[in-house]
Parts: C-alpha cells; structure tokens; sequence
C-alpha cells in the first residue's frame, strides 16, 4: 500500500534522511522509534509532502505522490495515517494539566 523507495531528504545542507526505504501493507500497525533528531518527524513531513524528498520515490498503492503538493495528499490521506504537526488524541477535551 506505501512503499518508499531510497529516499533523500535534506534541510539546506542536512542530509535528513539517507536511501530510506520501506513497505507497508494494508492494515500493518508500525511505529517509528528513535532517538531526537533521527529523523521520525522528517519522515512523516516527507511522506505528507510538507518537505519534498531530493531523490526517491513514495508510492501509495502503486501511483507515486512524492511530486504532488502538500494539498493534494489529503486525497489519500486517512484518520488512520494523521498528517504530521495534528493531535491524534483519544481525548481531546483533556489537557496536560487535568
């Protein structure tokens, strides 16, 4: 279903992320673990489009969207894959302090 093919994201001269590739299936549950600044939130902006990858591919169900702009994603975009920087909170009327 996502596919992410050697992908190369950079801010300015940072090369952010390095040939990563991976695939997901329709229904698998993945979580992305790592240390600060690893590269998770990098990763999540670049397969919404937020910051366009320099080489590689992200394929969604075969139609690649790397090259489609930030809006467009919200077409395939799904509650269950939120876009980077949204609570998914199960309680939303809750904050930190209660």
């Amino acid at each position: 279903m996502l596919t992410i093919k050697n992908i190369n994201t950079y801010y300015g001269q940072v090369h952010a992320l390095k040939n990563v590739s991976l695939h997901l299936q329709e229904g698998e549950i993945v979580t992305l673990i790592g240390a600060n600044g690893a590269g998770k939130t990098t990763l999540l902006n670049t397969i919404s489009g937020i910051v366009p990858p320099k080489s590689g591919q992200i394929l969604f169900s075969g139609t690649p969207i790397h090259e489609l702009p930030p809006t467009a994603s919200s077409r395939w975009a799904s509650p269950r894959f939120p876009k980077a920087g949204r609570s998914s909170s199960p309680f939303p009327w809750r904050t930190i302090s209660n």
